[in-house]
C-alpha cells in the first residue's frame, strides 16, 4: 500500500502495543493529514445480499469516533482484491456485498484520492 504513494506523502505504519485502538496508518502532506484503519478480505461471498462484517474492535471504534469529534480526518478502509471502500461511519457493523461494490473505488483511484487529499487544498463539506 505505502509503496504506491508518492514520496511527498508522509506515511507512518503505526504499531503501538501500549495504546489500543490506534489506527494502522497516518498520512500527511503539505495540505492535510489523516489516520486510517485498514481491514482486508481476500475473497467476498458470491451473493450480493451476503453480509460483510466490519471487524473494528470497540477500542478502534471509540478512538476513531473521538478523533472525528475532535475534527481530525479519520477513516476505516475495507478492501478486497483491487476494490477499496472508505468508511466514515464508525457505528457501521456490517454491509452487503452489493453495498461494497456500489461504494468501492479501485485501489488506483484510492491512492490517487489519498495523494490529492494530502497534497492539494481540500475544502471538506460541513459535518
Amino acid at each position: 500500500m505505502h509503496k504506491h504513494l508518492p514520496k511527498e506523502v508522509y506515511r507512518w505504519k503505526i504499531n503501538d502495543p501500549y495504546h489500543g485502538g490506534v489506527p494502522d496508518a497516518f498520512y500527511s502532506g503539505i495540505q492535510n493529514h489523516c489516520f486510517v484503519e485498514y481491514k482486508y478480505k481476500d475473497v467476498l461471498p458470491k451473493k450480493l445480499t451476503s453480509k460483510i462484517k466490519l471487524e473494528l474492535s470497540a477500542q478502534q471504534r471509540n478512538w476513531l469516533k473521538l478523533q472525528k469529534t475532535n475534527n481530525l480526518f479519520v477513516y476505516a478502509v475495507f478492501a478486497c482484491q483491487d476494490h477499496v471502500y472508505v468508511i466514515e461511519d464508525f457505528e457501521l457493523k456490517e454491509f452487503t456485498v452489493a453495498d461494497f461494490y456500489n461504494k468501492a473505488t479501485t485501489f488506483k483511484e484510492y491512492i490517487s484520492a489519498l495523494t490529492k487529499f494530502c497534497m492539494e487544498k481540500y475544502n471538506e463539506p460541513q459535518r
